[in-house]
């Protein structure tokens, strides 16, 4: 907007000028119409003009810092600060309820998401914090998982939790608006139906911009402190500083890395999730095997020519059936294996893949029964699966 004025005046004894006067003031940074905040480190320039007519003449001159004379284009200097890091993140649950789980059971997982809010990529520390009490009111905290719980980041590449997959302990350079799934994964002690744990995800904010994990920011320059740190304050200058503005928690039991309740601006931010025993025993799958020496001359001596006949027991137990339940077993090295003395509870299976005959075969190097049926069944607790085969020794 242009504001144009006119006035008469004298200086000195001078004789009377008339000029126009005229204060622009251009910022070089462009912001967008979105709530999203200007990049940490963005030089911010803003210069004035004021044009004006002296002794006939058309002139302009900029604006200085220190103060500026001399008119003309180009004779100014920009007065600039540069845009300090704002941090600012949030860690909520993604799990709506509790999760539940059976007592003993290994692996159970709590999920969350972590979102950057700030105006520069991050790296983001994460820990696993027993905390009370529970957010559900119905679901009170009263044990503790088996320590040490783990905290791995998905990749993205497949959702949910997979062993081989989510190994990365931290969060690496997330980006401004971006959100990383985390998941706390613990083992259940021996409990009873109805029992809860609460578990808090802290995450602490930790310095980006290169790969691997970044170190702690543990103060940043108003004096706020992570649980830890030490204050450090410094008087604003034109130079890159940190600026905290994180959320306290919300619930009593969102909690800091030190256990205490979780304030704003300290650089960490928590949510929490609940594991809930519904089931006493977990379900587990048993292997035994055993084997039998045949002596093909009438006694139990290993030798050439004698047979070993392996028995594989399956044993299921717990409150909960088992899927895809497959078992191989390779054929072991200087033996030949028996055309059709492969056996499921007694009933001789073919050698050949000819699924949905008997869902077992012997592939040339190993015996492979299916007792999931191609996936379409589920093994059962306490249901008796004895798998028998034999092999030559060479």
């Amino acid at each position: 907007m242009k504001t144009l004025s006119k006035f008469n005046y004298s200086l000195r004894g001078l004789k009377l000028y008339e000029f126009n006067f005229r204060l622009i003031a251009l910022l070089t940074l462009i912001l967008n119409s979105s709530p999203v905040f200007a990049a940490a480190g963005d030089i911010i320039n803003n210069t004035a003009t004021i044009d004006f007519v002296y002794q006939g003449s058309s002139l302009i001159q900029e604006s200085s810092p220190s103060g500026n004379s001399l008119p003309g284009i180009g004779n100014g200097t920009p007065t600039s600060f540069i845009e300090d890091r704002l941090i600012n993140f949030s860690v909520v649950s993604s799990d709506a309820s509790v999760v539940n789980v059976a007592s003993s059971q290994p692996a159970a997982v709590l999920t969350f998401s972590v979102t950057n809010n700030g105006n520069a990529p991050q790296d983001f520390l994460l820990a696993a914090i027993n905390t009370t009490p529970s957010p559900f009111v119905a679901n009170p905290d009263n044990f503790d998982p088996v320590s040490p719980m783990q905290v791995f980041v998905e990749n993205g590449s497949n959702a949910g939790y997979l062993l081989a997959e989510d190994t990365a302990v931290f969060i690496d350079d997330l980006a401004v608006g971006s959100s990383a799934t985390v998941y706390i994964v613990a083992t259940m002690p021996v409990t009873n139906i109805g029992d809860a744990a609460a578990v808090a995800l802290v995450a602490q904010v930790a310095e980006g911009g290169v790969v691997g994990q970044g170190i702690a920011i543990t103060n940043d320059d108003n004096g706020n402190i992570s649980p830890g740190g030490t204050a450090n304050i410094i008087p604003n200058t034109a130079g890159m500083e940190t600026v905290f503005n994180d959320p306290a928690g919300i619930n009593p039991e969102d909690v800091d890395s030190a256990g205490a309740q979780d304030i704003a601006s300290n650089g960490q931010h928590s949510d929490v999730g609940v594991f809930f025993v519904q089931v006493a025993v977990a379900t587990a799958v048993t292997l035994n095997k055993t084997v039998t020496v045949i002596d093909a001359l009438g006694g139990t001596n290993p030798h050439a020519g004698s047979t070993l006949r392996y028995q594989i027991d399956v044993v299921v137990s717990g409150g909960s059936s088992v899927n895809n339940l497959v078992i191989t077993d390779p054929i072991p090295i200087n033996t030949t294996f028996t055309p059709s003395s492969l056996l499921l509870n007694g009933v001789v299976q073919t050698d050949a893949n000819d699924t949905p005959t008997d869902y077992s075969e012997f592939n040339g190097s190993n015996i492979v029964v299916d007792l999931s049926q191609n996936g379409s069944v589920s093994v059962a607790p306490a249901t008796p699966n004895l798998i028998t085969f034999d092999v030559t020794i060479d």
